[in-house]
């Protein structure tokens, strides 16, 4: 079932929810940056996890960058101005609505950034079951000193998209907001507060985040298990269309539905 929903400033939230009858859980699924809820592996891993009995929600958020045509990114006006609490408050919106609908134990699954945002919300999320990340950032603050000073001092940073050769733009309201909010948005500090239990699943070959923030995010958290892919890449090995299934993908949705349905 597509849906849309109004975020926190009046922005377009779309999504699906897909719910068997009777689900044992429910997953919400939090794509990381430049991601988007159909991108690549993600309708297909919703689909796995349906096959397993559990409802599942995949959503863009408001300032991803893609607007009505969902293949995209044609509103990169929204994307500029893109902030971590923003991801946050579209989340909570996402959770609310499908709370609302579908009455199931929750969890969360997040991929790159996506899971450092689901770490994030999950302390703030009451009676949430679990949080799967895969491939997640620990920390918010991706950029060094002279690159944040150049980033000021122009306005804005430009990020190319290596696959649609786009370029990307940031304004600094990403950076006044984690430097407004650096206490809410220590990935490490949530990951340390929650009580529920943790799945951290890394590939080895993370050609964009170093699978060691993993190993930092299972260390300080209460309760994780973490599994490392040792030849997964950042998408484990998925490529946008997906026109196979890597093993490495393969195994990752399955330790996720096997780490969702015991702590259903």
């Amino acid at each position: 079932m597509q849906f849309t929903i109004t975020s926190d400033e009046g922005l377009p939230i779309r999504g699906d929810l897909d719910a068997p009858a009777n689900p044992r859980a429910l997953a919400v699924i939090v794509h990381g940056f430049k991601g988007y809820k159909d991108w690549g592996f993600f309708p297909w891993v919703a689909e796995t996890l349906c096959h397993h009995h559990l409802a599942v929600c995949r959503f863009n958020m408001s300032r991803s960058g893609v607007g009505e045509n969902l293949d995209a990114f044609d509103r990169l006006d929204l994307f500029r101005d893109d902030t971590y609490s923003v991801q946050l408050a579209d989340l909570h919106t996402v959770v609310r609505y499908c709370r609302e609908r579908v009455n199931a134990p929750l969890f969360l699954l997040g991929h790159s950034r996506g899971g450092g945002v689901a770490l994030l919300a999950a302390p703030e999320i009451e009676n949430l079951c679990g949080v799967a990340t895969w491939n997640a950032i620990a920390t918010a603050d991706r950029w060094g000193d002279a690159e944040k000073l150049q980033w000021r001092r122009e306005g804005q940073l430009n990020i190319v998209n290596s696959r649609t050769k786009q370029l990307m733009p940031m304004s600094t309201r990403i950076l006044d907001d984690y430097e407004a909010n650096r206490e809410r948005l220590d990935i490490l500090a949530a990951a340390e507060r929650l009580e529920a239990p943790i799945l951290v699943v890394h590939g080895g070959r993370d050609e964009s985040v170093p699978p060691s923030e993993s190993e930092q995010i299972a260390e300080r958290a209460r309760d994780a298990s973490r599994v490392k892919i040792e030849t997964g890449t950042h998408t484990f090995n998925a490529i946008h269309p997906l026109v196979h299934v890597p093993q490495e993908l393969g195994l990752a949705a399955e330790v996720t539905a096997h780490f969702i349905g015991v702590y259903a």
